[in-house]
This record gives C-alpha cells, sequence and structure tokens, in this order.
C-alpha cells in the first residue's frame, strides 16, 4: 500500500504532477503521474507545513528538521536555529520563506534559497509570545 492510500495520510501541498503529505510523522512525496512515492524523512512530531514549486522540480517539509527534495535529491537540514518548522510558503521560484516555532523564545522568519540552500534569517516573530496555540498562524 503507498502512504496516499493510509487512512491517515494528510495533503500538505500539491500540484499537477505531485502530492506532498504525511502520514504523523513521515512526509511523503507522491509522483501522480507515475503512481510512486517517495519518503522523505522522519521527523520528532507531527508534520504539518510544506510545500512544492509550481514548476514541480523541488519540494520541502519541515519540522524538528527540514527535508528539501530537488531534481530527485534529498536534503536534511538540521540547524537548531531552524528547528519545528510551523509554516512554509513561497516566495518566488527560488525562495521560500519559513517561519520557526511562533510561541518559542527563538521565533523567527527566515529565508531559504533552493538553488544554493543558502539561509538568512529576516526578522525575529514575537507576535504569538505568550498568547494560546491556534492552528492558524498569520505571518
Amino acid at each position: 500500500m503507498n502512504a496516499i492510500e493510509h487512512e491517515e495520510f494528510k495533503i500538505i501541498d500539491e500540484t499537477n504532477k505531485y502530492i506532498l503529505g504525511c502520514i504523523w510523522e513521515e512526509p511523503y512525496l507522491y509522483d501522480k503521474i507515475n503512481r510512486t512515492e517517495i519518503f522523505l524523512c522522519k521527523f520528532y512530531g507531527q508534520c504539518d507545513s510544506g510545500a512544492i514549486n509550481d514548476e514541480d522540480d523541488w519540494c520541502v517539509a519541515g519540522g524538528d528538521i527540514i527535508a528539501i527534495w530537488k531534481n530527485g535529491e534529498l536534503r536534511i537540514i538540521d540547524r537548531e536555529e531552524l528547528k519545528w518548522v510551523n509554516s512554509i510558503r513561497i516566495k518566488n521560484r527560488n525562495i521560500i520563506e519559513i517561519l520557526t516555532d511562533p510561541w518559542s523564545n527563538n521565533a523567527a522568519i527566515w529565508e531559504l534559497n533552493i538553488q544554493n540552500i543558502s539561509f538568512n534569517k529576516i526578522s525575529d516573530f514575537s507576535n504569538y509570545k505568550d498568547k494560546p496555540y491556534t492552528d492558524k498562524v498569520e505571518w
């Protein structure tokens, strides 16, 4: 059985070619055309954030680490300042923005350049500090 057929499979993002989704702590990239899947990694905690670019040549999933799948190759980023990804959004063809745990002391917005896998901190993010948890974070 493919992960996508599992009753607990949750879709994170989707294009015409791919579905990025997870079963709890395990994100998968499913190729709808070839009906194959790529296991990206094992997170500590549930995977809730990710993105696939419109050209279908990369995807990113975030949790306690960041998994980057680009042109068939997988790269795992495990850096303390980038742990506990809350949200990911695409800024342009080569840049995504990452919001780390908005309730932590280290909450921040980061840019990731997909072409050279470089990170740049854009700003700290204290909007949700000392506030109750919510599923939808505005940033």
